[in-house]
């Protein structure tokens, strides 16, 4: 074996040294580099107080799904939208004041160029009384596949190369 500071053949036993938090093997000429690693230091006990020697570990709190908690919006709601406001005789833009939102943005929705945020989705509930959301049921999502669960292929298309 070499020594790993000079390199010199090192006949015997090595001796170990700690040089800038290094452990090294070295010869005894080259031992006073470094402090010496083998020498033995007993390390004091922790002594943990009585009380807290026996806690009992945290429970684990149940997840909560939130997706699974989350509305659907209904897939027809510009249509749902537009009836709704013509029933009640209102011009887009009588409906955007009233909700306080743009009529352009009325009007996209209604053509479903855009799905309305959930602050804007409520206020067209409220003040048109319809319903635009639909809680997603878990048989919606079953995957037909032999019941192995839902995989990627059952939500998207992929296209092949």
């Amino acid at each position: 074996m070499q020594c790993e500071i000079c390199g010199t053949e090192i006949s015997g036993k090595p001796r170990r040294v700690v040089i800038d938090g290094s452990e090294l093997q070295v010869c005894n000429s080259c031992v006073r580099f470094g402090e010496v690693a083998d020498k033995f230091s007993p390390v004091a006990r922790k002594v943990v107080p009585q009380e807290r020697a026996f806690r009992a570990p945290p429970r684990p709190r149940p997840r909560r799904d939130e997706f699974r908690e989350m509305p659907e919006i209904v897939p027809e709601y510009g249509q749902i939208v537009k009836e709704a406001r013509e029933g009640m005789d209102l011009t887009p833009e009588e409906l955007g004041v009233k909700i306080k939102e743009k009529a352009s943005l009325i009007r996209k929705i209604e053509r479903q160029d855009i799905v309305p945020e959930d602050s804007v989705r409520i206020k067209l509930e409220r003040e048109l009384n319809v319903k635009l959301t639909d809680k997603v049921g878990d048989q919606e999502w079953k995957s037909g596949k032999g019941g192995r669960g839902l995989t990627l292929g059952d939500i998207a298309f992929i296209k092949k190369r």
